[in-house]
């Protein structure tokens, strides 16, 4: 069985990290692409694999099922060989089905044609009638197909997570501008942060970045408190999800000695942090509290010794305007630079914000976030 794991952009490396971790596999197993990982598995693991990656992958965004690859260039030569993929495993019947396609470089350029073929395929496959695009919107619940046309080369998968998995279902409360959670944990692991020290955020907002560091410390399944799209497919055996989640849940710590601090000037957000904290099972692992940069406990408390600052600063709109952004960025780089030795700090920030912290910064990864270009930077103070 092969499996393609997708990814923020810039997050392709720190994945692979992550599944080899998770499932014990060697390098040699995973191709790392521009998109994510592709990861081929025995099928007899196949059902365990799919619900231990979507059950325990912080950095993922899906996870899905690869079909098949074959060329087409003519519509009839399409359906005929998507006619020809084994969907009946993970097509369940009660469910429309979305089609999603790119398509570049290749003589079937039309995407929406391409989803409308795919769909009378599945259909006629499956003896099941034909669903078209304005019922999938319709209906809501729907199992997702993906479908890539490279130079003529069709590549088609079915999704099992279903709801991104980032959305880990705790986040009900935000802030202006909320961080996504994959985002949120590539930052702490960006960081180089193991556990041992204290991290805070200073710009907690609703509290992800801390939930998420909670989370990688205590070693807790992100996925554990949502369901995923598989469960409703044909091959599901609820007997691979038990024992999969079983195992996820027997490896976590209590997190007791984990050591999180978050702060925020507006205490409207940082009630919803504690509220989202306690939806994720690591309230009693964060210390939140109302307080401006200066003041923040991460910077205050001087009996914690070397600690890890990791954030994700306001910018833009949430700030105002160019000048007071700018005496943010360098008072927040000038308390970075006051923390006792061995203390580390990382940072996410478009990268001009990045050079008005004044730190010397090495860049982890790139990505998106929002639709602004963004940098992961981390550095280390070593005096």
């Amino acid at each position: 069985m092969h499996l393609r794991i997708a990814c923020a952009p810039g997050l392709e490396k720190l994945l692979a990290a992550e599944v080899q971790s998770l499932l014990g596999c060697a390098p040699t197993d995973l191709e790392v692409g521009p998109d994510g990982v592709l990861l081929s598995v025995p099928d007899a693991q196949g059902l365990t694999a799919i619900a231990t990656l979507n059950l325990g992958l912080g950095l993922a965004s899906a996870v899905r099922v690869e079909l098949g690859s074959f060329s087409a260039s003519q519509f009839p030569q399409l359906v005929r060989k998507l006619k020809q993929l084994a969907w009946r495993p993970f097509i369940p019947a009660a469910l429309p089905v979305d089609v999603r396609v790119r398509s570049v470089r290749s003589r079937l350029y039309h995407t929406k044609a391409i989803a409308d073929r795919t769909r009378t395929a599945i259909a006629e496959a499956l003896g099941l009638p034909k669903v078209d695009e304005h019922d999938v919107e319709s209906v809501g619940a729907h199992t997702r197909v993906h479908v890539d046309a490279l130079a003529n080369v069709f590549r088609v998968a079915v999704d099992t997570s279903g709801e991104p998995l980032y959305r880990r279902g705790y986040r009900l409360a935000t802030g202006k501008a909320p961080l996504r959670a994959d985002l949120a944990r590539a930052l702490v692991v960006a960081s180089g942060w193991d556990g041992a020290l204290p991290l805070g955020d200073p710009f907690c907002g609703a509290g992800t970045v801390l939930i998420e560091a909670a989370l990688l410390g205590s070693g807790r399944p992100p996925g554990a408190g949502r369901s995923f799209a598989f469960e409703a497919a044909p091959c599901h055996q609820p007997a691979a999800l038990a024992t999969a989640r079983e195992r996820l849940t027997n490896a976590a710590r209590s997190g007791a000695a984990l050591r999180l601090f978050g702060s925020d000037r507006d205490a409207g957000v940082i009630e919803s942090a504690r509220d989202n904290a306690a939806r994720a099972g690591v309230a009693n692992m964060i210390h939140f509290e109302v307080a401006a940069l200066t003041n923040a406990p991460v910077f205050t408390r001087a009996e914690l010794g070397p600690r890890v600052v990791v954030s994700n600063p306001p910018y833009g709109l949430r700030v105002g305007d160019a000048r007071t952004l700018l005496n943010l960025y360098q008072r927040l780089g000038t308390l970075v630079k006051e923390l006792p030795p061995g203390s580390r700090a990382a940072f996410l920030t478009p990268p001009a914000r990045a050079r008005d912290l004044g730190l010397s910064l090495e860049r982890v990864f790139e990505s998106n976030h929002g639709g602004q270009h963004v940098v992961a930077s981390a550095t280390q103070r070593s005096r």
